[in-house]
């Protein structure tokens, strides 16, 4: 075995460090919170707001638990993370309980968490539930104003200094309506890692068992730094890079990464007869460009319908359908008519088909996707120290990127100047984790990923002392359960199975109309 235990009454205080006893022997009170289809068990968890200061204000974290199938989980406990930053673990065990299958199920209590400051955990909250409903009903409030942040911290023409001044309003408003204001200096990855030890003693293992997702996997990582002792059966899955720096390395990374596939994506166009895109690669990208950037002046139109695609519009279907969720063919027939007849029956009903917040949403979903977009920024900057970079070079270095990069340009410092208004600054920078000593930890990386870049799961493996990767040849964002992986996945954290070096699987189905090759598009460069 790999060392967990057991014992669902009782917590884990012989480790627990110097001044956190109290916390990690307390005992969770279990209850059934069953739907019609599936056993699950809820609870909390008390830890503090800052571990420095342990005897200070606490917070609560929730946990959901899916019990194992025998009653008996002789490998402990396996915790999830789905990733975000500022996304639910306790969605992520209510949802994917489907997918886990007899085995693991078997095999261990699966058990999901909403990190500090998210979802049922004691959150950050930025407005009341008035401001919710009205803006659900269509009226007017400061609730909207919210949403509105990453039209500006987002938009490829925000300057540096609109982006510092969205993040001191949010900041000023979180503080003020959130039940723990202090809990805004602390909702970083480390306090989260401090956490999930207390969790894994709290739940009676020895070791902690983890399957952590995109953002999930930097807490994996993290908490095999610090508690390389306490490592069970670890997989992290699409990694990121805990060497680099999230709120803009990453992120010039990621622009770099997509606007190659982009650029496969006309090189295919032009190899088709369709295609609206002429001249070199260079050229071709130069056109869609200069046509999405006047869509402002001239929106697209369709005939029997009032909706109009305008640069923004276009320039999300356009990631999404080149990069994102890549259907190369759909991509086509859509810009063939709106690039050369003004035509945009085909992008409307596009524009029409896109997520987001809608007034159809519940109030509960509202609030849900907002807190995890805020907290997914606070997250971010609680993580990476302030550059000390001005505006002004801020808007320069957007500039020079937005001429490179037309579609993906102009952001990557985006995050970094909005933080640099939200206040609220860690000061450990980013660092290669090592984790000495540790047992094998599994990173499964996918080489068509567009999110968490496949070369971030390469160095992760092996800066890691334990570190295994395994690689899935395909496309998509989050490989480990559910596709060709599942299989040595499962295997490593039931028996485990290491799988061997350079070990690999292929994915299906490809996207339709696409054939990028991401991994050999220039993430580094």
């Amino acid at each position: 075995t790999n060392g967990s235990t057991s014992n669902p009454t009782g917590g884990s205080q012989g480790d627990a460090p110097r001044g956190l006893e109290s916390f990690y022997s307390q005992t969770i009170d279990w209850k059934d919170c069953s739907n019609e289809t599936t056993t699950f068990q809820c609870g909390t968890v008390t830890v503090p707001v800052d571990y420095e200061h342990p005897d200070g204000k606490t917070i609560s974290i929730a946990v959901k638990k899916l019990p194992a199938l025998d009653g008996d989980a002789e490998h402990g406990s396996l915790f999830l993370n789905p990733g975000g930053p500022g996304e639910s673990g306790i969605r992520m065990v209510e949802t994917g309980a489907p997918m886990f299958g007899e085995e693991l199920r078997g095999a261990y209590d699966i058990i999901g968490f909403d990190p500090r400051g998210v979802g049922q955990s004691t959150p950050i909250t930025c407005w009341t539930d008035d401001e919710i409903n009205q803006y659900l009903n269509g009226t007017s409030n400061t609730f909207s104003e919210i949403m509105a942040t990453y039209a500006v911290v987002y938009s490829k023409a925000s300057s540096g200094q609109e982006r510092i001044d969205r993040g001191a309003s949010n900041a000023a408003r979180c503080a003020k309506y959130s039940q723990v204001p202090e809990l805004l200096d602390h909702v970083g990855t480390r306090d989260v890692v401090r956490d999930l030890d207390v969790l894994r003693a709290t739940n009676g293992n020895a070791k902690l068992n983890y399957l952590g997702i995109s953002y999930g996997t930097y807490i994996g990582a993290l908490y095999a730094d610090l508690f390389p002792g306490r490592v069970g059966r670890t997989v992290l899955d699409s990694a990121m890079d805990p060497s680099k720096r999230l709120a803009d390395q990453i992120r010039a990374e990621q622009v770099t990464f997509k606007e190659g596939v982009l650029r496969q994506y006309v090189e295919h166009c032009q190899a088709q007869s369709a295609c609206p895109l002429t001249g070199s690669t260079d050229e071709a990208v130069a056109q869609l460009a200069a046509f999405v950037d006047g869509l402002d002046k001239n929106p697209l139109t369709a005939p029997d319908s009032d909706t109009t695609v305008n640069t923004m519009d276009a320039t999300n279907i356009i990631r999404e359908l080149a990069v994102a969720q890549p259907d190369w063919e759909a991509l086509t027939a859509m810009l063939t008519p709106a690039m050369t007849n003004h035509d945009g029956t085909l992008m409307a009903k596009a524009k029409q088909g896109s997520p987001g917040l809608s007034p159809e949403m519940t109030a509960e979903e509202a609030a849900r996707s907002a807190n995890a977009m805020i907290l997914g920024d606070a997250v971010v900057c609680n993580d990476n120290p302030d550059t000390g970079a001005t505006a002004s070079e801020w808007d320069e270095q957007a500039a020079a990127e937005r001429k490179a990069y037309p579609f993906f340009g102009g952001i990557s410092n985006s995050v970094e100047a909005y933080c640099r208004g939200w206040g609220h600054r860690g000061t450990t920078p980013p660092q290669e984790t090592r984790a000495e000593g540790s047992a094998p930890i599994l990173v499964v990386g996918i080489t068509g990923d567009v999110q968490t870049i496949y070369s971030w799961s390469q160095s992760l493996a092996g800066q890691l002392d334990n570190g295994h990767l395994f690689t899935v040849q395909g496309y998509g964002h989050g490989g480990a359960i559910g596709n060709c992986a599942t299989t040595a996945t499962i295997d490593f954290l039931v028996n485990g199975t290491v799988p061997a070096d350079g070990a690999t699987c292929t994915a299906e189905p490809k996207p339709t109309g696409a054939d990028p090759q991401p991994a050999a598009s220039g993430a580094e460069g």
